[in-house]
């Protein structure tokens, strides 16, 4: 051991604050913790194999009462190494210690947006003739309308959420009249919560749908703020992040030049467990 239990706690606390601070999924998805840092698979629960695509009608019947479905979904930790020298490590004062592993966590922090995000492009769930190619403010706001009714549709009527791409940011912030449209678009979509994320190479909507929109429309069932998904019932929410290790620093050991390895981790699994409550938007 080269930190000691005061300075390793300090680290662990920075660890976790700066992942809080920088990564999406970790700001706008509800997390539960499932209490074992060794798990390797994690319970699928999902309830979309017994909702009637669209929603049913009441001539229709109800959803299939069969138990929650899906094979379980493997965990894949993720890790961000560093090296510090002795000297760094056990110095009077932690700055370098904590200037390393800030800068490690907004790296991870990023990956593992990558994942998530990358999951629900690919499970999203675009309304009929969703489509607002040509960029125009009314057509985008029935593209952002049309969300809201496939949402609101599967009982997801509390304010949502957008993940969008800049290009999907640029859209919704066009001015008209020397006014912006903003906070308009976000009124009539039901939305209080806007993120602005990377969508990464090869994410794209599934089941044949355009796979260039690059706007998400998270569902929420609870009235959830700007940011405070960390403290909402996961249960609730068609997605969720389930935790087996949650954002902490590493002592790897000493290294053959004499250095000190360490490593910023996570291990965590998005759940998706109602694909009709995630929905793309062209833009």
């Amino acid at each position: 051991m080269y930190l000691s239990a005061e300075r390793l706690a300090l680290a662990n606390q920075t660890v976790l604050e700066t992942f809080e601070q920088s990564s999406v999924a970790w700001q706008a998805i509800p997390h539960w913790d499932t209490g074992d840092p060794g798990q390797t698979y994690v319970r699928n629960d999902d309830i979309s194999d017994y909702l009637v695509p669209p929603p049913p009608a009441p001539d229709e019947g109800t959803p299939d009462p069969g138990p929650l479905g899906g094979a379980p979904l493997p965990v894949a930790p993720l890790s961000q190494q560093l090296y510090l020298t002795l000297a760094q490590a056990i110095a009077p004062r932690p700055d370098a210690l904590l200037a390393a592993i800030i800068a490690r966590t907004s790296l991870l922090a990023r990956r593992v947006d990558d994942v998530v995000v990358t999951q629900l492009f690919n499970a999203a769930k675009p309304p009929p003739n969703n489509i607002a190619a040509n960029e125009t403010i009314p057509r985008l706001l029935s593209a952002l309308i049309d969300a809201r009714v496939r949402a609101e549709g599967y009982g997801y009527r509390a304010p949502s959420c957008i993940l969008t791409s800049t290009r999907g940011l640029q859209r919704l912030s066009q001015f008209q009249g020397g006014d912006s449209v903003l906070q308009g678009l976000l009124d009539a979509a039901n939305v209080n919560s806007l993120y602005r994320i990377e969508k990464p190479p090869g994410a794209g909507g599934g089941g044949g749908v355009d796979p260039e929109y690059k706007m998400l429309l998270l569902g929420r069932r609870q009235l959830i703020r700007h940011g405070g998904a960390p403290s909402a019932s996961p249960g609730e929410e068609p997605v969720d992040l389930a935790v087996i290790v949650p954002p902490s620093l590493e002592v790897v050991g000493e290294t053959i030049t004499g250095n000190i390895e360490l490593a910023v981790r996570v291990s965590l699994v998005p759940r998706i467990t109602d694909k009709f409550g995630v929905v793309g938007v062209v833009v």
